[in-house]
């Protein structure tokens, strides 16, 4: 059974050093003007953006490739960040499409803020999606959640996510023929239910660069 699951903009909390990241500056300090803009930005987005996220539990059964019962899909990587795991969750999340004009009006008015409130979606997204794993039953035994693209998992098992979790009906996000979703801040992943608590701290593999991490 699918379920849907939304959040309030004051349930999200975007951290100003994960959007400066996005935008770059990894040891050096934002400027002043990019503060100024981040802080705005981040304002506009919380009002615009709807959080919406659709999800369910099935089966996995690793035997010449990983089969989640709607997909069998060939990937070493996904193999290997589910090992040990009887069940995951398949998770599609979104900011809405409102959140999505806003990054393509800010674009217009200036470069600057368009890739500002584009980071700023993305830290908000990938926000949402950590409030997600904690409302799941024993979030400590989840695994990174690992998504399409990554790895050597193919990017087109996207089509195949949003099929099964019929993302256009339930959270009104689509994909594009070149497989961009739509509203642009959206995630989709593969979550699996560990037997053992999760010795990752990331939230997920996209965003982890620990070489040495066993899920990966």
């Amino acid at each position: 059974m699918i379920q849907i699951l939304k959040s309030s903009a004051a349930e999200i909390n975007i951290d100003p050093e994960e959007v400066a990241v996005y935008l770059g500056y990894y040891s050096a300090k934002c400027d002043k003007t990019t503060n100024c803009v981040m802080c705005n930005c981040t304002e506009e987005f919380l009002n615009s953006a709807n959080f919406i996220a659709c999800y369910t539990k099935v089966p996995v059964k690793i035997d010449n490739g990983v089969d989640l019962g709607f997909i069998k899909v060939n990937s070493h990587s996904l193999e290997k960040n589910l090992a040990g795991c009887d069940y995951a969750y398949i998770l599609a999340a979104t900011t809405g499409i409102n959140a999505h004009r806003l990054i393509e009006k800010n674009s217009i008015i200036s470069p600057l803020k368009g890739m500002v409130t584009d980071c700023v979606g993305s830290a908000a997204i990938e926000a949402f999606c950590d409030k997600i794993n904690l409302s799941f039953e024993n979030p400590e035994f989840l695994r990174p959640r690992f998504s399409p693209g990554y790895g050597d998992l193919p990017l087109e098992c996207q089509k195949d996510i949003v099929e099964f979790l019929q993302t256009k009906k339930n959270i009104g996000m689509s994909l594009t023929e070149s497989l961009m979703m739509v509203p642009v801040k959206s995630v989709t992943a593969i979550i699996g239910i560990g037997k053992e608590k999760n010795k990752c701290k990331g939230p997920g593999c996209m965003k982890c660069s620990g070489e040495n991490c066993p899920y990966r």
